[in-house]
């Protein structure tokens, strides 16, 4: 019985980008009234009372690491959609080389 080989690195480039895209979306599901509300919260539980210098500096800690917080999700995205590329071109090769070799294949009879 003949082997799909070529399918199997598109599914595994598919299911990787398809997990990276829903943690980006679950991500984005608190508002930034929420956010807020949650910084003040923790700045608060720090001892930094509200209009202190202590709390401002605070919440432009809470910015700052949800800002780092995104710019590497957004790159761990882009690396799994290039990696999910990249796979997808070498299978395509693959494929190509197999059916140069073998026209006869199933895989090569589109």
């Amino acid at each position: 019985m003949p082997q799909r080989a070529s399918v199997e690195p598109h599914r595994t480039a598919v299911t990787v980008f398809s997990i990276a895209l829903l943690g980006i979306a679950l991500s984005g599901c608190v508002s930034a009234e929420e956010r807020r509300y949650a910084d003040a919260n923790t700045c608060q539980s720090f001892g930094a009372p509200y209009g202190s210098p202590a709390y401002t500096n605070c919440m432009l800690e809470q910015q700052r690491r949800r800002d780092n917080e995104e710019l590497e999700s957004l790159e761990r995205s882009r690396l799994t959609t290039e990696i999910a590329r990249d796979a997808q071109i070498m299978a395509d090769r693959a494929r190509k080389e197999r059916c140069h070799r073998d026209p006869d294949r199933r895989e090569c009879r589109r």
